[in-house]
């Protein structure tokens, strides 16, 4: 595995596993699927919007999402020497530190061959 399959490895699993798990659940609450305390309160709250709102909520939301993704990307990458995040080469003992395979990790998740474009499951805020 080289280091262009590291890097896109690591945003598979940054997608997957956080944007749309986070999406997922808010997808949930909506629904009505999530049967949490909190979460059946929300989905009152929810409920009492009409469709146009609830689109502009869940935007809002999914914004959000990235916006968190995008600044935690930016943390990694100003901090350099606080933070050493080393990911490991599927099949060796060889690890990279995900800093040194990208220009600009946060620009990672964005273009249409980004992480969003290629590895999430909801890519509508995107236009792809």
């Amino acid at each position: 595995m080289g280091k262009k399959e590291v890097l896109e490895n690591f945003g598979k699993i940054l997608m997957s596993e956080v944007r749309d798990e986070s999406i997922e659940q808010y997808e949930m609450i909506v629904a009505g699927r999530l049967k949490s305390a909190r979460a059946l309160v929300q989905h009152k709250k929810l409920s009492s919007f009409n469709k146009d709102q609830q689109a502009i909520i869940r935007e809002m939301m999914v914004d959000t999402v990235d916006g968190v993704l995008h600044f935690f990307l930016c943390m990694l990458e100003q901090h350099e020497e606080d933070i050493d995040l080393n990911i490991a080469v599927s099949g060796t003992a060889l690890k990279e530190n995900i800093k040194d395979l990208s220009d600009g990790l946060e620009g990672e998740l964005y273009t249409e061959d980004g992480w969003i474009a290629q590895f999430s499951a909801y890519k509508e805020n995107f236009g792809l």
